[in-house]
């Protein structure tokens, strides 16, 4: 009797256990699977934060690599207009219908004869250059345009034709500003300094200028770069 109530009890206890294990792996499993989900989502948090500064700074290295592609064709195209303008040729041109000049300028445009060619067509000979700035397109900033021809000078039976816009090559489709100064002789004793002036007048400013500034501003609130090239040629 005792034996059977031995057992009895033996057997209960053994299902009590086994209750007890199977219900202490339930709570097990169960907060397993919650802190799996918690690093799930962590982990895809983590992963949109990457990813999106991976996105920030990939636009960053093409903004910066455009704005450095932009600065060097700037730099490459003051380099060959300072070529061009310390070049300038002291012999008389006409265009259109305008009296002939060896050079004239204001702050936004330039044209004279040099004997540097830009162009592959015109390497041989002597040249007719005109810069001008524009408007950008869209409105924002300025841009800048180039003409160049064979020149033909006063002596010829006919002047130039006066260049049309879409003659203009575009080299700079947008910058903050460009502006052109022209140095002019000293005014009254040889001992005064040359001046600098905003235009360059073939009425009133003969032959050429002693040297041409350039000041381009790339993006507002940005230093201009400048360049000056000095025209050392005397008129004929």
């Amino acid at each position: 009797m005792k034996n059977c109530r031995a057992e009895e009890s033996g057997a209960g206890t053994g299902f009590f256990r086994q209750s007890s294990i199977i219900d202490h792996r339930s709570s097990i499993a169960g907060f397993t699977l919650l802190e799996l989900l918690i690093s799930l989502s962590i982990v895809g948090l983590i992963l949109i934060i990457v990813f999106g500064a991976l996105r920030i700074g990939s636009r960053a290295w093409e903004r910066g690599e455009r704005d450095v592609e932009t600065h060097q064709r700037q730099r490459i195209v003051l380099e060959l207009m300072g070529q061009q303008l310390a070049s300038a040729s002291p012999q008389e041109i006409r265009v259109g219908e305008e009296k002939p000049f060896y050079f004239k300028g204001d702050e936004r445009s330039v044209a004279f004869t040099s004997r540097v060619a830009v162009l592959p067509t015109n390497r041989f000979g002597t040249v007719f250059v005109q810069y001008q700035v524009g408007e950008a397109e869209g409105g924002e900033g300025e841009s800048l345009s180039f003409y160049e021809k064979r020149a033909l000078f006063s002596g010829a039976p006919k002047g130039m034709d006066e260049p049309e816009e879409e003659d203009f090559l575009l080299l700079i489709p947008y910058m903050e500003s460009l502006r052109f100064e022209y140095l002019g002789p000293p005014e009254g004793e040889e001992e005064d300094a040359p001046q600098w002036q905003e235009a360059w007048d073939p009425e009133t400013d003969k032959g050429l200028p002693l040297g041409v500034r350039v000041s381009l501003v790339e993006k507002a609130n940005m230093p201009p770069m400048r360049i000056l090239a000095p025209i050392a040629a005397e008129t004929e």
